[in-house]
């Protein structure tokens, strides 16, 4: 059966058992909350079009992160509904560019850090606050990693101000105010060069 034929509640069990992700885990990936995949797992609600094509395309195995040929976005925030706006707009974004890339959304820097190895971004859209490991030194972190130093890393907050802006111009960073636009985001795909390697590939 194909999987816009099967309800949310089945393509939800199936890449849970197939990925080997718990509900938290699959949540990170889409970046939605916990309560959400939870929900439609257990059949009391349904997922917005978005989340249904994901959830499509990863039963159907065209979605994983880290597939050769397709670069990975990776989106930190702490905050779900700043996560999920970020994962989305990301999505969007590339479909504007006309771009396939697998976006992975972590809601503590600390497991995003230990993702890193694993899924090589090649951008990354991080909050500046952050309980624990903050925005800045999670960069600092991607920075100091040879396989990453190519990285396209995007610093995302709510409370800009003059320290923010010079702690990032000494990193050489981008700063981007919440909420992002789809025009913002796009920009920072394209300066991570993820529009050129999909036309080189194409």
């Amino acid at each position: 059966m194909l999987p816009a034929d099967r309800s949310a509640q089945e393509l939800v069990a199936e890449i849970r058992t197939r990925e080997h992700l718990t509900q938290e885990g699959l949540a990170r990936l889409l970046g939605v909350s916990f309560s959400t995949v939870n929900a439609w797992e257990s059949g009391r609600s349904q997922p917005q079009s978005r989340h249904r094509r994901r959830l499509e395309q990863l039963a159907a195995g065209l979605d994983r992160p880290g597939d050769e040929g397709r670069p990975t976005v990776l989106c930190v925030d702490d905050s779900p509904l700043d996560l999920e706006d970020a994962t989305s707009l990301v999505r969007d974004a590339a479909q504007v560019l006309g771009v396939e890339v697998s976006v992975v959304g972590e809601s503590d820097a600390m497991r995003a850090l230990l993702m890193l190895g694993r899924l090589r971004p090649q951008v990354a859209f991080i909050d500046v606050v952050m309980p624990g490991l903050d925005g800045f030194a999670l960069a600092d972190r991607i920075a100091d990693l040879p396989e990453l130093s190519q990285a396209t890393l995007v610093l995302v907050t709510a409370q800009r101000d003059e320290q923010v802006d010079r702690a990032a111009e000494q990193r050489g960073l981008l700063v981007l105010d919440k909420p992002l636009s789809i025009g913002e985001v796009g920009a920072a795909l394209r300066r991570g060069g993820i529009h050129l390697a999909a036309s080189e590939a194409g």
